[in-house]
């Protein structure tokens, strides 16, 4: 959701690679599915797998029709793995104008298992590996996991019947969450900047990553739980509906192409 840009900024971390041999190219496994439409539309989507329904793909241009926005964005899928439910995709695109809003949130969304009441959940485990292919500097924007909670199992997630909003933030490239930090929090061994805001109807929780986070591996569950232990600004919601789980990034302004070579995600 839409978020204010923040002085404090996380930069990305870089590496030096050798020169390798070239690999013999590898055939995907034989239950791949390689076939993909680019999203080109404001809200373009695509099931995955076809004739299935695990994941949905969004393009997802929700901030970019503002006044003095320009740009343009396409998302595509590159190859979803029928066994380990593991899908790759990649989002490339330009914004210009208003650098203080998120242009949009191109994302995975889970289809399998959603809207289940938070206590009846015993696991949320998820893998992540993903990359920034080319990014401009400066670059506004964030990587992003978003978790919509509500007390109505049919709700939509940012609806009027939202009530609660927690998203992880595995990157944050100069861009800052809503509200403001109310603490430093460890979570699955890593430590989170934490800030709590208000959008709509809901309360927004973003958890924030001290370092940019690209082979990400954990169980989703524990940032729901650690909510209720807060002396203050807490929220127990056991008594919620987890209504959508997404995974994404929200560009602010600047060009990038990101890829996800590798994401997984199931609510047990």
């Amino acid at each position: 959701m839409a978020k204010l840009v923040l002085a404090a900024t996380f930069f990305a971390l870089s590496s030096m690679v050798g020169a390798k041999p070239i690999d013999t190219p590898v055939e995907p496994p034989s239950d791949a599915d390689k076939s993909g439409s680019v999203l080109r539309g404001e809200w373009d989507s695509q099931q995955i797998p076809k004739g299935g329904h695990q994941y949905t793909l969004y393009n997802n241009l929700w901030g970019s029709r503002k006044p003095g926005t320009t740009g343009s964005q396409i998302t595509e899928m590159l190859l979803y793995r029928q066994a380990e439910k593991s899908i790759s995709w990649k989002t490339q695109y330009n914004w210009q104008g208003n650098p203080n809003d998120v242009k949009s949130y191109a994302n995975v969304a889970l289809e399998n298992g959603i809207r289940k009441k938070v206590s009846s959940i015993s696991s949320i485990p998820t893998t992540w590996s993903w990359k920034y292919d080319s990014a401009s500097n400066p670059l506004t924007a964030d990587v992003s996991y978003d978790l919509w909670l509500s007390r109505d199992p049919k709700s939509a997630p940012s609806s009027s019947s939202s009530t609660v909003e927690v998203m992880v933030w595995l990157s944050n490239r100069h861009a800052g969450p809503a509200g403001s930090q109310i603490t430093t929090i460890k979570v699955g061994g890593l430590q989170w900047q934490l800030f709590k805001g208000r959008v709509g109807t809901w309360d927004v929780y973003s958890f924030v990553a001290t370092n940019e986070l690209k082979n990400y591996h954990a169980d989703l569950l524990h940032f729901l739980d650690v909510l209720r232990t807060l002396p203050k600004n807490g929220v127990d919601l056991r008594e919620q509906y987890l209504v959508a789980l997404q995974a994404g990034t929200e560009p602010f302004h600047g060009s990038a192409t990101l890829t996800t070579s590798a994401y997984t995600v199931a609510i047990n």
